[in-house]
């Protein structure tokens, strides 16, 4: 995944979803050359949100305003980051995905064929090893930014995956998640992340509920979860961490709120 900083054991630890590890990467890429915070003299927040509400594009505009947020949360609660190795590879499939589109755009297509399109073989034959090279150079510079960022990455294990693997095929049978959501979760878990981030309300409610629900069935599903969880990590079912999930805003709100160590 990336290179490790010096860590504290005592250091609390955020993994992100797919969605706000996009969001991360893209503000990061736009602000590195342009020396804006987090990096070089320039450091201050207020300026770097006016500099990106100048874009016309909403979207955009809203998706750097969302990354430009989680790092600051990061930074400003001492978090470490870790993302999971699916996230990497649904970020350098999208990725591939669009590179495709903008071809076939280029080629004048007819109308109709955007109704079926895009199509694995038509993604293909647009895609070269070349631009595919780029793309997955593009996605594993990520933790390079974090670390010039300031933020500490905390390295994916590789003999974790298995166990995410089977985690994950064991949460799809105590409640509903898409499946990159199952693994996105497993790996939090095998993690021990204290929290999850991520733009998904869904995933962030069924998370929170598993975490803290009161009711009989969310109650079970926290209880089968740490007693599948702790062989994994070698504790105590009682010891396991459940990691809670928060949605980080374009406009800076945290919901819920975190819980920090100590508070």
């Amino acid at each position: 995944m990336g290179r490790v900083g010096d860590l504290s054991s005592l250091q609390q630890t955020a993994l992100l979803d797919t969605n706000m590890l996009h969001y991360v990467g893209l503000y990061l890429k736009y602000a590195s050359p342009k020396s804006l915070f987090p990096f070089g003299d320039r450091s201050g927040k207020a300026e770097a949100i006016d500099d990106v509400g100048k874009f016309a594009e909403k979207e955009l505009r809203r998706s750097l305003k969302r990354g430009l947020h989680v790092i600051d949360v990061i930074r400003e609660r001492d978090l470490q980051v870790e993302y999971s190795p699916v996230s990497e590879l649904e970020l350098t499939t999208g990725r591939t995905k669009g590179k495709a589109v903008i071809a076939l755009a280029n080629e004048g297509v007819p109308d109709r064929m955007w109704s079926r399109f895009p199509q694995e073989q038509e993604i293909r034959d647009r895609v070269g090893p070349q631009d595919m090279t780029t793309i997955a150079d593009d996605v594993n510079s990520l933790a390079g930014l974090f670390e010039d960022s300031a933020v500490a990455v905390k390295m994916h294990v590789s003999h974790r995956t298995g166990y995410v693997m089977d985690l994950a095929k064991f949460i799809s049978g105590l409640v509903f998640m898409e499946p990159i959501d199952s693994l996105v979760y497993a790996s939090a878990l095998v993690a021990q992340a204290d929290f999850l981030f991520t733009s998904d309300n869904y995933l962030k409610k069924t998370v929170n509920l598993i975490q803290h629900g009161e009711s009989d069935r969310y109650l079970e599903i926290n209880s089968r979860l740490r007693d599948q969880v702790g062989p994994m990590i070698v504790r105590a079912s009682d010891a396991v961490e459940l990691a809670t999930a928060h949605v980080v805003t374009a406009d800076g709100k945290i919901e819920p709120e975190l819980r920090l160590l100590g508070k």
